[in-house]
């Protein structure tokens, strides 16, 4: 018992610890450990439960991206305030999109009519038994539910659109606000790196977004120019579905040439054929020629990365976690590279490419 006690009074003198106040600080730091653990499981799992707002949140971030690069554009031309900039800017989207749907509304209603009469007939042309599982299946769902699932889905549609539009226009109008917001919940110590770290997330969306519209615009009019060449009916309307459908890489051109191929088999299995070349042939000249030569100017996302990415964003998200995947990704490098690459490995970063910034 007495060696004991000197053996304990020896250590304290030397600045150790006695075994029981040893045991308390061990109990301690593992307190801590399961309580981060813990608390980074509770907003994994508030981040799962929300993750629809949080997607529709960074579409409202992308579409704020694009007003206020435009609005950037209209003050260096004119000299207004940013506010006033945003104001011009949406006025001549408004002007943009209503007069367009004014002078083609109807043109594109007729022709996505009778894409929609095309393929109810492809359909009617298909082998016996699978057109009669089809029409089962039509017969098990009556129109009214039928109606009531399209209505239901426009007015989802309708206000997540008006939620991802209020939320680019406040992003947008006042930047420096939610950007300081930001800011603030990191240390004071590292206020500099994450407006560093923000204003290159932005840029490189940016110019991801730019790519991007290039190559549906791209992929739009080839499409639309080519089947009009081969006599396809509704051709502009399809041309419209490939270029929206190319915001999806990889797998949105296959999604694209569905309906395509379908009217075409419809007329005769050699135009099935031959518009199966023409999308072939668009997008090895998009993959080949049109997006190599964007790439030199815009972000260049690794083909591995792209695919799990969407995989990633179907599989946990669904179709808007396809749609929204390539740009998340862009953030996650852009994180990566700047927050582990180069702050905790000290090694230089290479994405974003900063000969492009």
């Amino acid at each position: 018992m007495d060696s004991t006690r000197q053996a304990a009074e020896a250590a304290i003198r030397i600045g150790g610890d006695p075994p029981a106040r040893a045991g308390r600080g061990e109990l301690a730091v593992f307190t801590w450990k399961v309580l981060i653990v813990a608390g980074v499981a509770a907003l994994a799992l508030f981040a799962w439960r929300v993750a629809d707002a949080l997607l529709l949140i960074f579409t409202g971030v992308l579409f704020a991206i694009l007003l206020q690069r435009l609005a950037g554009l209209v003050r260096r031309f004119t000299g207004l305030s940013q506010g006033w900039g945003l104001a011009v800017v949406l006025v001549a989207l408004v002007a943009l999109i209503g007069g367009g749907g004014f002078l083609l509304g109807q043109s594109v209603a007729s022709q996505v009519d009778q894409l929609r009469e095309q393929v109810t007939h492809a359909i009617g042309q298909l082998p016996a038994p699978i057109h009669d599982q089809l029409v089962e299946q039509g017969k098990q769902w009556p129109w009214m539910t039928r109606l009531q699932s399209v209505a239901s889905g426009v007015a989802y549609f309708i206000g997540d659109a008006i939620v991802v539009l209020f939320a680019a226009i406040y992003l947008a109008a006042s930047p420096g606000v939610y950007r300081r917001g930001v800011v603030l919940l990191v240390p004071p110590r590292g206020h500099d790196r994450a407006r560093e770290v923000l204003d290159v997330t932005g840029n490189a969306l940016w110019r991801w977004l730019l790519g991007q519209m290039a190559a549906m615009a791209a992929v739009g009019v080839m499409t639309t120019a080519g089947l009009w060449l081969l006599g396809m009916p509704a051709a502009p309307a399809l041309g419209m579905v490939a270029g929206i459908l190319e915001f999806v890489p990889l797998i949105g051109p296959f999604l694209a040439a569905v309906p395509a191929v379908l009217i075409a088999f419809a007329q005769s299995p050699q135009d099935a054929l031959w518009v199966a070349g023409l999308y072939l042939v668009i997008q090895q000249v998009e993959g080949n020629l049109i997006t190599p030569l964007l790439q030199k100017s815009v972000v260049d996302l690794p083909p591995v990365v792209t695919i799990g990415a969407i995989a990633a964003g179907g599989v946990l998200f669904g179709l808007m976690g396809m749609f929204l995947a390539t740009p998340l990704a862009v953030v996650a490098l852009v994180m990566v590279n700047m927050l582990y690459i180069e702050d905790k490995l000290g090694e230089e970063r290479h994405f974003p490419d900063p000969r492009k910034e």
